[in-house]
């Protein structure tokens, strides 16, 4: 045991970008793929991760200087800057115990598949990521390792369950058969369903928009490198810059949200071969069986209403970051605010007016669990070594996926009585949003005319 200990410890001690590759390559290999597309596979992980870290410092040089300035000039106290996913993720990979989610979620979902519990096979290795940040999250809070794995393996649970009831739901959005997504966004299904419903009476399903009409309008201001831009001006003229340092700041930020994606897609390029890898293994065991394939959201992402309402909330969540009091979250990376606007897209079937309202009703729980986590992403960075702060300045991810989960995760491991009240009332309410699910269900198999005694694809 100690020789086990000592040697993971001796990894560990190399830094994340090393200590990942290594165990990916090795996943790699246990997966029946070539050495050299392992090893190929693993380096790519320790290149991304070093992209991250080198992007988030240049985001803290210029943007998070600029924003403590702008702090000091208006008396808004906002000292935690938002990463933005890419770099938030890239942050939890350097957590001690990350590479176990690897096995965990592979364990977990072949167990479910075994005692058919789920018909999803999750090839969605990107998205292994959350657990981990699920897990640093908690871990950190309680104190216990432990504790953290295990709700991370409860998320890993959860997630299939919710690809089973939504992907006729899915097939509808998309029309493309036999696939459904495990992401954990789609968990926040739990809490934003009854505001959903409730809005189903409230408003008629005639009061929409044509997102593609509304889209073109919007125009160049929808690109990433256009927002950081204005973003990095109006921090630039409130924190006192002059002119040029301003335009300057402009330029920076818009830089860093256009790296940010780029240096993500890495991500994508080493674990897509291990997602193919697995999916040949999970197959080659449960041959007699049907399933859907599990994939990550952008299979959705081709719709415009996601985009034109991830612009247009885009002010309206700078003014809340500046009024709520007790927000410490100045969003810059998460300006898109994905995780609550796909969410409310595949709920509402795309309906752009509901979407508006669900994402403006939801933006303030976002930033203050943002608040609540950014002294843990940021100590994260100083142990690891991954990203230097400067004093004072914190990192948070605002647009965080399943941020009420994550808050909830988090108190209850500490047995408090308000996180043990929320986890109560997410058990009723997760036991709505199911039943709510499966009817929908047969009501979407009805509509693209399937059989009611298909399960999946084989």
């Amino acid at each position: 045991m100690s020789f086990l200990q000592s040697f993971f410890q001796g990894l560990v001690d190399m830094g994340a970008p090393v200590f990942l590759a290594i165990i990916l390559a090795l996943i790699g290999i246990i997966f029946r793929m070539k050495v050299s597309r392992a090893l190929s596979a693993g380096l790519t992980l320790g290149v991304a991760l070093v992209g991250i870290s080198l992007v988030v410092d240049f985001m803290i040089t210029n943007v998070g200087t600029a924003s403590k300035e702008f702090v000091e000039n208006t008396g808004i106290e906002l000292g935690a800057l938002d990463m933005g996913w890419p770099p938030a993720l890239g942050l939890a990979w350097t957590w001690e115990f990350a590479f176990l989610m690897f096995p965990i979620q592979i364990i977990v979902n072949i167990i479910m598949l075994a005692f058919r519990w789920t018909s999803c096979v999750n090839v969605d290795m990107w998205n292994v990521g959350n657990k981990v940040c699920t897990a640093f999250l908690v871990s950190y809070v309680s104190g216990h390792a432990w504790l953290g794995l295990l709700f991370a393996t409860l998320q890993a649970v959860l997630e299939l369950i919710n690809a089973d009831i939504t992907k006729y739901r899915l097939q509808k959005l998309t029309g493309i058969p036999g696939v459904s997504m495990p992401h954990p966004m789609f968990l926040t299904g739990i809490w934003i369903y009854p505001i959903v419903k409730i809005m189903d009476k409230l408003i008629p399903a005639t009061a929409n928009l044509d997102a593609q009409k509304v889209r073109e309008k919007v125009g160049i201001f929808g690109e990433n490198h256009i927002m950081g831009f204005i973003v990095g001006c109006l921090i630039g003229l409130f924190g006192g810059y002059g002119y040029k340092e301003t335009l300057t700041l402009g330029v920076q930020a818009g830089a860093a949200l256009t790296l940010f994606p780029l240096v993500a897609k890495l991500f994508t390029t080493a674990l897509t071969p291990i997602s193919e890898s697995a999916t040949s293994f999970m197959k080659n065991r449960f041959k007699d069986r049907e399933f859907s394939i599990g994939l990550d959201w952008p299979i959705m992402a081709g719709r415009p209403e996601h985009w034109l309402i991830m612009i247009l909330t885009i002010p309206i969540l700078l003014v809340y970051a500046l009024i709520l009091p007790g927000n410490l979250v100045l969003p810059f990376g998460g300006l898109m605010n994905i995780c609550i606007v796909v969410p409310f897209f595949f709920l509402t079937q795309g309906n752009l007016v509901k979407m508006a309202i669900g994402t403006i009703i939801s933006i303030p729980m976002q930033l203050y669990v943002a608040t609540y986590f950014a002294p843990h992403f940021t100590a994260l960075a100083g142990k690891t070594g991954g990203v230097e702060t400067p004093e004072g300045q914190m990192l948070a991810w605002f647009g965080m996926d399943i941020s009420e989960l994550r808050y909830i995760f988090a108190e209850v491991s500490q047995l408090s009585l308000a996180g043990i009240i929320l986890f109560v009332a997410t058990i009723f309410l997760s036991i709505f949003y199911y039943k709510g699910m499966k009817k929908d269900e047969e009501q979407f198999k009805v509509e693209l005319g399937i059989d009611s005694t298909d399960k999946g694809v084989s």
